[in-house]
């Protein structure tokens, strides 16, 4: 079991989440059980994916784990730039929330290799690295 708060794209998650939330406020009453709850919803399980893998022994066990929250996260991109394209938002809010996307996929596909080399090198049951590299660094 590790600290999830440790790993820079926890933080970066929690981030994403924020901006999900401020993005949605406005958005029109109807959509408040449909696009505005499933955009949440999305984005909020990126993190809580992070911190359930976390939450078991072993960095093995947190891979499928990393899995569920890149794809959360392509969840969250798209729902946003169809947000965009239905009006509810403006393109300048859609480019932080898919800025924010992109950065927070990158870790965690950045976290996830490392954790695979990690693996392949015997260490099966050492945690993952911490800290991520600065996301505007080329892979």
């Amino acid at each position: 079991m590790q600290n999830p708060k440790k790993l820079a794209v926890y933080g970066e998650a929690r981030e994403l989440a924020v901006a999900v939330y401020r993005l949605t406020r406005p958005f029109p009453r109807e959509e408040q059980f449909a696009l505005t709850r499933q955009l949440r919803r999305a984005a909020v399980s990126v993190g809580s994916n992070i911190a359930e893998g976390c939450g078991h022994k072993g960095s093995r066990a947190l891979v499928p784990y990393l899995h569920h929250s890149i794809g959360s996260a392509n969840e969250v991109e798209f729902q946003t730039e169809l947000a965009g394209r239905l009006g509810y938002c403006t393109s300048a809010e859609v480019d932080v929330v898919l800025e924010r996307v992109l950065r927070t996929r990158r870790m965690l596909i950045r976290l996830e290799a490392s954790i695979q080399r990690a693996l392949e090198g015997g260490g099966g049951n050492s945690p993952p690295p911490t800290h991520d590299p600065p996301p505007d660094q080329p892979r």
